[in-house]
């Protein structure tokens, strides 16, 4: 699997044109046949279980009885620190790591002699740590102090240079490491800032993540490294949230192998998609998400002819007890989602569970 999956890509002419609309300079690659992936059915995996062989050989027995084949890993997680070793002088003098997981080379070796496709995980822009070492790669207000969103979390600058080297050292190094894929989850801007706030429209917040995307992709690219990115579901078809949080869903499904939009059905507000209580309606919610993508993705690709990211949602594998108005996630709930998404043509998916407890028998061919 992980031969069939490496994928290569290329910049074309239409995707150049996009790069023109946001005044980007790209490289120029030479066009390659790609293979076609086999679906990927996955599961997230927290560093920590990681990082625990007891658990990890759990996950490993489970996923052989199943028809899940991949992980998603923490590698930059949501505390700003590297999981593992990377050999990297940058993240040494930077002092980012906290070592959950100590040999992930092994670890993944042990994952692909079970056929299991691996994702690093690798949180963006939301970086609780860094700017007690980098306070000028932070996130400004107007009157100049480092800005804290409601949870009291510090946000890198998608902007500046030097913090995005820092991100694409880190896929560099799971590259490096044996992962199959990079994955880039809060490519965004905070869900509370304000034009007010930072002295950046929504214009300027979606140049600046497009921009840091192609980056990235280029750097990867030139080390056959796919590029999958974390987008929020509601930025599908919101051009409000798309402008908060600079996450352009059509423009960035140029400049990657995969979009994974988190269309949780706990996430929606109340009516989206003609629901009263979206998280009561697993299936009519991820199968109204999924038709918002296919005409989103249509607007920069309607002929279906140009290069385009691959559909690979988030689905909920957790019951949102927090809500007033909530349903248990079991098989039954899992299983929905998926049915949705396949429905829709696409056959490729993760769960998402915090705790890392799946319902297994939902996973079962």
């Amino acid at each position: 699997m992980k031969n069939t999956l490496c994928l290569k890509r290329c910049i074309l002419a239409a995707t150049i044109s996009v790069a023109t609309f946001f005044m980007i300079t790209i490289p120029a690659y030479a066009e390659e046949e790609k293979e076609d992936p086999s679906p990927i059915h996955g599961i997230y995996v927290s560093a920590y279980v990681a990082g625990t062989q007891n658990m990890m050989d759990d996950i490993i027995t489970h996923i052989d009885e199943t028809g899940i084949n991949a992980v998603v890993i923490d590698v930059k997680s949501d505390e700003g620190k590297i999981v593992f070793d990377m050999d990297s002088k940058l993240i040494d003098d930077l002092g980012t790591e906290d070592i959950l997981v100590k040999d992930m080379p092994g670890l993944i070796k042990t994952l692909h002699d079970h056929d299991i496709y691996v994702i690093a995980r690798c949180v963006a822009f939301r970086d609780p740590f860094i700017d007690e070492v980098k306070p000028e790669w932070m996130l400004k207000t107007a009157a100049g102090d480092i800005y804290e969103d409601n949870k009291g979390f510090n946000w890198i600058n998608p902007q500046n240079a030097e913090a995005k080297e820092y991100l694409i050292e880190v896929a560099r190094g799971c590259h490096a490491a044996g992962f199959d894929e990079v994955q880039y989850d809060y490519v965004r801007f905070p869900t509370g800032i304000k034009e007010e706030d930072i002295g950046m429209n929504g214009y300027g917040r979606r140049h600046a993540i497009v921009r840091f995307v192609m980056e990235a992709h280029n750097a990867l690219m030139r080390e056959n490294m796919p590029l999958s990115l974390d987008v929020f579901g509601t930025a599908i078809n919101s051009k409000v949230d798309r402008n908060i949080v600079g996450q352009d869903y059509a423009w960035l499904s140029m400049y990657c192998e995969y979009l994974s939009p988190m269309i949780y059905p706990s996430h929606y507000y109340e009516g989206s998609m003609g629901l009263d209580y979206p998280d009561l309606y697993p299936y009519e919610a991820i199968d109204g998400a999924m038709k918002y993508s296919e005409s989103e993705l249509k607007t920069v690709n309607p002929r279906g002819d140009r290069t385009q990211a691959g559909v690979r949602p988030w689905l909920q594998g957790f019951t949102a007890s927090y809500l007033k108005n909530y349903r248990t996630y079991g098989v039954e709930e899992v299983k929905a989602q998926i049915k949705a998404v396949n429905d829709n043509g696409s056959d490729s998916w993760i769960i998402w569970n915090p705790s890392c407890k799946y319902q297994w028998d939902a996973f079962r061919e």
